[in-house]
């Protein structure tokens, strides 16, 4: 009897410890009018979690480690990442496509109304040169080989660099201008850009 006690006490002072060491965190995503974005994608250390923000722009979780970064992204307004600051409340604020876009090769710069496609995959189907997607919607920029098995490009959206399950949820009606960097272009990116960079500017 003892000792079912004495391994009941070690599991719950285990369990305990556990518990203490998780870190709870309640994250409310506003728009720059202040108001609560509902349905918006966190992505923590730019890893996209499960759940949406809720109809009061909140999202809850609890982490087992101390993240560094925070995202928020809504397809419609744009994407915001920050630093993490170790408080337990979390205010982030999208505030539209507004924000800096590196574009070094205007000969594969587009533009335009995007309001006939269904996803931004069918967007850069139609309209961007020097890319080639699969039907089961595998980018490829055209030029590129690679021996490591590993082809995939980088994504950059509003300047902030954004996971493929973020980049596959643009609105192509919000596009205003997607950028195709390879090459030389996409030297400023290093390692990341090695498989070349689509740049997204939003409206």
């Amino acid at each position: 009897m003892k000792k079912k006690l004495t391994i009941l006490l070690s599991f719950l002072l285990l369990s305990f410890g556990i518990n203490s060491q998780s870190q709870k965190i309640t994250i409310k995503v506003k728009n720059q009018r202040n108001k609560p974005i509902s349905g918006a994608i966190i992505l923590i250390d730019d890893l996209k979690q499960d759940k949406t923000t809720n109809f009061n722009g909140v999202f809850k979780t609890r982490l087992n480690k101390k993240p560094k970064t925070i995202s928020a992204f809504h397809p419609e307004i744009g994407i915001t990442k920050i630093a993490y600051n170790g408080k337990e409340k979390i205010n982030i604020y999208i505030r539209g496509g507004n924000e800096k876009v590196i574009v070094k090769n205007a000969a594969n710069e587009v533009s335009g109304n995007s309001i006939q496609f269904n996803s931004i995959y069918d967007y850069l189907r139609g309209k961007v040169s020097g890319v080639s997607i699969s039907a089961d919607n595998v980018i490829r920029i055209r030029g590129y080989n690679s021996f490591s098995g590993n082809m995939d490009p980088l994504f950059v959206l509003n300047n902030i660099e954004v996971p493929e399950s973020v980049f596959a949820a643009i609105d192509p009606n919000e596009v205003k201008k997607v950028t195709i960097l390879k090459g030389p272009d996409s030297s400023s990116y290093g390692v990341r850009g090695a498989n070349g960079v689509i740049v997204i500017k939003t409206k």
